[in-house]
């Protein structure tokens, strides 16, 4: 897919996906081809005209109603973190999901690219059509290996949401901030598995980010960089808490009437 043909917001929603994907890969989160993300820019193809007739229609499982003929940027099958940060549209698909909601096409400006979405992209597209039921302002999504998270989710006093997000929440202030709802968790589920997406969606109906157990994270937001620092600040939070026990101290976490007293400010109390 050559970006450079398409319309100006596209490549600038091209650009975003590629500096996260740098990112993502300077934390250490990308190891090879591990994690995806994915982008709704439907607001970016408005009036663009495609002879859509040229491209198969690929079923799939479900029907996706409220995503129906939208676009989505969505990384390539075994794509590296490392290669879409240099080249964005050799690692991006662009995929238009059938007005039936029923099946998408995958959308190339060059003949030659044989770009194939994530094995991942069931569960994108789920997350999606969730998104866009619920009317929000997220557009993204990125699936990433957090190691100070994952780390977390091998101690078996963390295997709930309570406790995880116990030391999250008050490990550092813009937990609370920014994810006041905390984290979803999610127990061990094998990876492109269907249990694990209709887990990660149960989970997203009250919580932004989901941890899942060994494997890493998914987060969602208005752009990939809103979705990268929801992360980022779970991972620090998380960090903190594995460096106190590194000095060999138990941190004190925020205490409750601190962690109140910064809901009621989030609340204009």
């Amino acid at each position: 897919m050559k970006l450079s043909k398409t319309n100006q917001s596209a490549q600038a929603a091209a650009a975003r996906i590629s500096e996260v994907a740098q990112l993502l890969y300077d934390k250490g989160w990308a190891e090879g081809g591990g994690g995806n993300l994915s982008v709704n820019v439907s607001e970016h193809y408005a009036g663009i005209d495609f002879d859509f007739r040229t491209y198969p229609v690929i079923p799939i499982k479900n029907t996706y109603k409220h995503i129906a003929g939208n676009y989505i940027f969505v990384s390539t099958k075994g794509s590296r973190m490392r290669e879409m940060a240099i080249d964005p549209g050799s690692n991006l698909c662009l995929i238009k999901v059938a007005k039936s909601g029923d099946g998408f096409q995958v959308l190339f400006e060059d003949a030659e690219n044989t770009g194939i979405p994530t094995s991942e992209l069931p569960s994108h597209l789920a997350i999606h059509n969730f998104l866009a039921q619920q009317g929000g302002k997220e557009r993204a999504i990125v699936h990433t290996h957090a190691q100070k998270l994952i780390a977390l989710t091998h101690n078996k006093d963390f295997k709930n949401n309570e406790a995880l997000n116990n030391v999250l929440l008050r490990m550092h202030t813009e937990t609370i901030y920014f994810l006041p709802n905390g984290v979803g968790y999610l127990g061990f589920e094998v990876p492109g598995s269907e249990s694990l997406a209709i887990g990660t969606l149960e989970a997203l109906q009250d919580h932004k980010v989901v941890i899942w157990e060994k494997h890493g994270c998914l987060a969602v937001g208005a752009d990939v960089h809103q979705a990268f620092d929801r992360i980022d600040m779970l991972d620090k939070a998380a960090g903190i808490y594995l460096d106190c026990l590194k000095a060999g101290f138990k941190p004190e976490l925020l205490s409750e009437a601190q962690v109140s007293e910064i809901k009621a400010l989030l609340n204009g109390a």
